[in-house]
């Protein structure tokens, strides 16, 4: 609340001085409300049901400073679980559930229109391999006039991480670089796009998977505080063995003195072996302590890593995609390749990374129904251990795609946890190491909608089939076969509902890929939501 009152002067501020500035202010956005029920959200049979609500405001802002100067914002507020703790009746939570996502300036130039700030990243073409995020950008776009139609030719330079400020770090920044060119018809778009991924600090899979193990475990934190209980413990140990020690010697040498079987012999003697027992017992105390930390198990994991808890990699991206309508016809399709180096300075080594994603898709119109079947691969590479990297889910698994609802959404919340936590086939985003995601997956689907009730109700049905495209030897590649029933309807202008029931029929994959028999039951998932924009 404090911080909307210090906002609102400026808002005022800013409006009362809006013809001295010339300021013109729109403002737009969304108000949705979300409902998820999964059912075994982790394919087990032992699985409490997932049920609930979320909401969220998005409100963008654009402010025409001058006619070639605009300044963009968005923010997002009570973005959140309904009726959780931070709740309306808390005074002390929601005042800090208020996030700027974005905040940038357009320029036009005499060369295009120049973007600088937070700002719309990872879309390009297609929704196809796209996971929409606020990145930070410097981009420029000039738009060519070709007869009546447009090339579009961008050049844009993202900072992914900062990791050289201070003075603990130096050239370890990560930095994406792009350059494409986009040409639109009345009746097509394609374009291609380049780009050069120049990391000095990440993670391969493998080291992520392990990180990941240490996060989940409590982190670096934990495993301090664990190893410093362990050391205290054995420390304790070892005084009291010395004392034990030390007793022995003195019972010995009463002993040796012709006391043996005195009083201060037995005496030196019960002491010795107290202080052995008690020694014996906090150093497996201490051991236990060693054994039964997650946290520890998992930093000793990664430190033991030959290659090192981090890598540099320099990666090429191409990515061209063309989507046209030509009648009732409707083409989509796009590829996605990467390819390049992974460096290691803890053992001097090299990786190739290799990947790709494509898929393809037709549609055909028949009065108001349309048709559609398409295919979708991308490469994975279940073998973390050997000279490539093959995973491109791992850089681009493509969560706004989202053909299949529980196998290809992250909305439902099972993205991390199908199949005993293997995840679904984008899991939890850019550089995240589900195994589902590494292992990559190969889809053929096929779909029908229905346009009805002068256009404002749209009827959706799909089924899908998947195959993991890597696998261990004694692993079964069948994810099983989806099952998905949509429904869009727009109640009135600017009011909109949206269902889905989604039904996966589970296949092998998820019980043996995770080596829990347990995890083979189908699941199934709800998810409504009402959405109001401005």
């Amino acid at each position: 609340m404090r911080r909307c009152l210090l906002f609102l002067p400026l808002v005022l501020s800013l409006l009362i001085a809006s013809p001295v500035l010339a300021l013109d202010l729109d403002v737009s956005g969304s108000l949705q409300f979300e409902g998820v029920y999964n059912e075994n959200a982790t394919l087990q049979k032992s699985d409490s049901a997932d049920s609930f609500r979320e909401m969220r405001l998005r409100v963008l802002t654009e402010a025409q400073i001058t006619d070639n100067i605009k300044i963009i914002t968005r923010f997002d507020a009570l973005d959140k679980v309904l009726s959780s703790r931070d709740s309306a009746f808390d005074n002390n939570e929601d005042d800090d559930n208020f996030d700027f996502d974005r905040a940038y300036a357009e320029i036009i130039t005499p060369i295009g229109l120049l973007s600088i700030g937070r700002m719309q990243g990872v879309v390009w073409g297609t929704s196809w391999s796209d996971d929409e995020a606020d990145t930070d950008r410097i981009k420029l776009v000039t738009p060519i006039a070709i007869g009546e139609n447009k090339l579009y030719i961008g050049a844009v330079a993202e900072k992914v991480t900062e990791n050289d400020k201070g003075v603990e770090l130096s050239s370890k920044d990560n930095d994406k670089y792009y350059i494409g060119a986009t040409y639109k018809t009345k009746k097509y778009s394609t374009g291609l796009l380049s780009a050069f991924y120049n990391f000095h600090l990440f993670q391969d899979p493998q080291q992520a998977k392990l990180k990941t193990d240490l996060d989940n475990a409590g982190g670096e934190a934990q495993a301090t505080a664990d190893g410093t209980t362990a050391a205290l413990l054995k420390a304790e140990a070892q005084r009291l063995g010395n004392d034990a020690s030390n007793y022995a010697d003195l019972a010995a040498a009463v002993a040796a003195d012709g006391g043996f079987g005195s009083n201060l012999f037995n005496q030196y003697a019960a002491l010795a072996a107290t202080s052995k027992t008690q020694a014996e017992a906090i150093a497996a105390q201490a051991g236990q302590v060693v054994a039964n930390s997650d946290a520890l198990q998992a930093a000793a994991a990664l430190q033991a890593l030959p290659r090192g808890a981090t890598t540099e990699a320099k990666v090429f991206l191409l990515a061209p995609y063309f989507d046209g309508k030509f009648g009732p016809l409707g083409i989509t399709t796009e590829l996605d390749y990467i390819f390049g180096e992974a460096e290691y300075d803890t053992n001097n080594t090299e990786r190739d990374v290799e990947g790709y994603a494509w898929f393809g898709e037709l549609r055909y119109d028949i009065a108001d129904f349309t048709l559609q079947a398409g295919y979708a691969i991308t490469s994975g590479d279940a073998d973390y251990d050997d000279d490539d990297i093959g995973s491109m889910g791992y850089v681009a698994p493509g969560s706004d795609w989202a053909k299949a609802f529980i196998l290809t959404s992250d909305e439902h919340g099972m993205n991390t946890t199908l199949g005993d936590g293997l995840g679904n086939l984008v899991g939890d985003g850019f550089g995240t190491a589900y195994t589902a995601v590494l292992d990559g997956y190969r889809m053929i689907y096929a779909g029908v909608n229905y346009t009805c009730f002068d256009d404002t109700v749209n009827l959706g049905a799909l089924i899908a089939s998947s195959q993991a495209d890597d696998t261990p030897g004694n692993v079964d590649d069948d994810h099983g076969i989806e099952y998905d029933l949509t429904l869009t309807w727009n109640i009135m202008d600017n009011l909109v509902y949206t269902g889905v029931a989604a039904y996966l029929q589970a296949g092998d994959y998820w019980k043996e890929r995770s080596g829990n028999p347990n995890a083979a039951e189908d699941t199934y998932a709800l998810y409504h939501r009402l959405e109001l924009f401005f």
